[in-house]
């Protein structure tokens, strides 16, 4: 059975393409700096403990994800801005499908994570409790979503961009 028969190589019509683009970005949005979101709703709900196990898992995720940065931030950075920069050379001016939707993908997700490690640095830096943190999450999630959708429109409008190019109609 040839499976790849099955697959279709051209990206941005790809059903395969746009099921990772949803669940990257549902994903993306239901987990603020590896705190799930159902987390932020029953620490509101039900108090008590639930609010003293979201603390737990923001300390937790706000500690890694510092840890990782502080040590390799600046090569992470750079290799993610040399990734970017070769897929968005070769989607742009090789006409890459393939390179310019994975560039889609990952440069608004790129924006997502540094927006989230200055989050995490502000969570440490101004100590958030309580209501205070749970406020912070939902609007940092609110954040993630926005990018999101604008990210999912973008994508969606250089997909009919690249096929009228394509089609020779641009």
């Amino acid at each position: 059975m040839d499976l790849l028969r099955y697959m279709d190589t051209t990206s941005f019509w790809s059903l395969w393409y746009w099921i990772l683009t949803v669940v990257t970005w549902s994903m993306t949005s239901h987990w603020t700096i590896g705190v799930p979101y159902d987390a932020v709703v029953r620490a509101d709900k039900q108090g008590g403990v639930f609010v003293d196990h979201l603390e737990a898992l923001v300390d937790i995720n706000v500690h890694r994800l510092l840890y990782y940065f502080e040590r390799g931030g600046a090569y992470f950075a750079g290799f993610l801005g040399f990734v970017l920069a070769a897929l968005a050379t070769l989607g742009i001016y090789l006409g890459s499908e393939v390179a310019f939707a994975l560039f889609m993908l990952l440069a608004p997700l790129s924006l997502v994570m540094l927006f989230s490690i200055r989050f995490a640095f502000r969570v440490r830096r101004e100590g958030w409790r309580g209501a205070e943190l749970r406020k912070r999450l939902r609007w940092r999630r609110f954040w993630n979503q926005l990018i999101g959708t604008l990210a999912i429109s973008a994508s969606a409008s250089v997909a009919v961009w690249f096929h009228l190019h394509l089609l020779g109609l641009l």
